[in-house]
């Protein structure tokens, strides 16, 4: 009997300790609407929640929408705008639900949260068909969206784009247990998510703002339960089906991607764009990250291509 007192009272203070390292380890103490303050960006009532966006360029140029990755919010993404303005174009970004300077809405973080938020802007907007620019996780985003709503898309940009999801890492890996993948994502999972982004390096003035309003926006409340919500739900999930859909429509395409990218495999990209009649391809090494430093030439490469008549 004392034996069992004795492991009854180590599992009772190990289930303590797990709860104070829990409760410790929680970094949000702000709410979207406190994050976004002072940040320059205007806001747009939705659906499911506020989403903060920048319009640049003429109103009445033609659209083109940047829709970030799962990782790096729309700030990353500030320096194609002064090459595609300069080209005449009006350049919409915006952070995604869960991320950046957007709301956390009670909803899960979907494949078809984030297509009704891109839609539910462009109406806003009142924008009726755009070029979207989707990288990474963005790729899948934009996909889901011509795949539903082809008839408002002129043409489409993959860059690095997650076609059937992307490969975890262990510790996010680890966040898809049940009950014990809440505790892991929060002292693990975030971390390593946290870690990535930092990776995408801090050489420039630029490039250490990034990273710095990155690591902040864990503050807000809310932003774990949807990384989470990303990881473990169908947000990353293959979305083969659509480009297959969207290349019966036969709509223009371009697929741009690393040949060496240890997230997303090769493989994929390559069999989907031959899904896709006559597509603008270019490849690159340099991993996921490739495009740091090359954002003019790639803006360069979406003008041409995004000027381009349907054959």
């Amino acid at each position: 009997m004392m034996f069992l007192q004795i492991i009854g009272a180590l599992i009772a203070f190990l289930l303590l300790v797990l709860s104070l390292m829990y409760w410790c380890a929680d970094r949000e103490t702000l709410t979207a609407a406190e994050f976004r303050a002072d940040s320059g960006y205007q806001t747009a009532p939705l659906s499911h929640g506020v989403t903060a966006y920048q319009s640049f360029g003429p109103s009445e140029g033609r659209a083109v929408v940047i829709v970030h990755g799962g990782t790096l919010g729309s700030l990353a993404y500030q320096g194609y705008v002064p090459p595609l303005v300069k080209d005449g174009w009006r350049v919409i970004v915006y952070d995604q639900y869960g991320r950046g300077f957007s709301d956390r809405p009670n909803n899960k973080l979907t494949i078809d949260l984030m297509r009704l938020q891109l839609r539910d802007l462009l109406e806003y907007l009142q924008i009726d068909k755009v070029h979207l620019f989707g990288v990474s996780l963005g790729g899948a985003i934009i996909a889901r969206f011509a795949a539903e709503h082809g008839e408002r898309v002129h043409s489409l940009a993959y860059q690095v784009p997650a076609i059937r999801g992307v490969e975890p890492t262990m510790a996010l890996s680890l966040t898809r247990l049940p009950v014990l993948g809440m505790f892991l994502s929060r002292l693990v999972g975030i971390p390593a998510i946290i870690a990535r982004g930092e990776s995408f390096g801090t050489e420039s003035e630029e490039a250490r703002r990034v990273v710095v309003h990155f690591t902040n926006q864990f503050r807000v409340k809310g932003t774990e339960r949807m990384m989470r919500d990303m990881i473990i739900g169908d947000a990353l999930s293959d979305r083969m089906a659509d480009h297959e859909k969207i290349a019966e429509r036969g709509m223009r395409a371009q697929f741009v991607y690393a040949l060496d990218d240890p997230e997303i495999m090769r493989a994929d990209v390559e069999a989907a764009l031959a899904l896709y009649n006559a597509p603008d391809v270019h490849q690159y090494t340099g991993g996921h990250f490739f495009s740091t430093g090359r954002t003019e030439e790639l803006a360069k490469k979406l003008t041409v291509f995004f000027q381009k008549r349907n054959l």
